[in-house]
């Protein structure tokens, strides 16, 4: 099922992409979803905020780990709401935006890891995020596979029976 010019539908039952035919699960993934899209833009503007500064200065301030926290927060909700939606709900609808804000997000939680985390510290955090990833790439029904990535970058429809990997 094809929803718009520069998203696609991934389903793991071939049901559609509805919660349910209750209103009261509609507005709770609507209030769920803004909610999370409004968190993540505000840790990723957190996030090149302080990477602005540290780079002018020359120096690693210490609200890195605010910076973490919501980025791996934001993180962990769009995981958890794909995830989600996929086994319980049937459908997700991947929009472009959503996928490069799930890939900024990605790329905020490794980066301020590096940068909040001394010594060992650093692996043991990038290791939990390599593990994180792969349990959702897993649970999430291949979502971060380059094959849907590059569809959506493409602009390619998806085939009738959905992404083949």
């Amino acid at each position: 099922m094809y929803a718009g010019h520069d998203n696609f539908a991934l389903s793991m039952s071939g049901q559609s992409g509805e919660l349910g035919s209750s209103r009261l699960g509609e507005k709770l993934l609507l209030f769920v979803g803004a909610s999370l899209i409004v968190v993540s833009l505000l840790s990723l503007a957190i996030f090149v905020a302080l990477s602005a500064f540290s780079l002018v200065t020359w120096s690693v301030p210490r609200f890195w780990s605010a910076c973490f926290l919501l980025c791996s927060v934001s993180l962990s909700g769009w995981m958890l709401l794909y995830t989600g939606q996929l086994r319980i709900g049937g459908g997700v609808f991947l929009l472009r935006n959503n996928v490069l804000l799930l890939f900024s997000l990605i790329f905020a939680v490794f980066i301020s890891a590096i940068v909040k985390f001394p010594g060992f510290q650093k692996y043991f955090a990038v290791l939990i995020l390599a593990l994180a990833l792969t349990v959702f790439h897993i649970a999430g029904g291949g979502i971060l596979s380059p094959r849907i990535l590059f569809r959506l970058l493409r602009n390619k429809l998806p085939t009738k029976e959905g992404v083949k990997s």
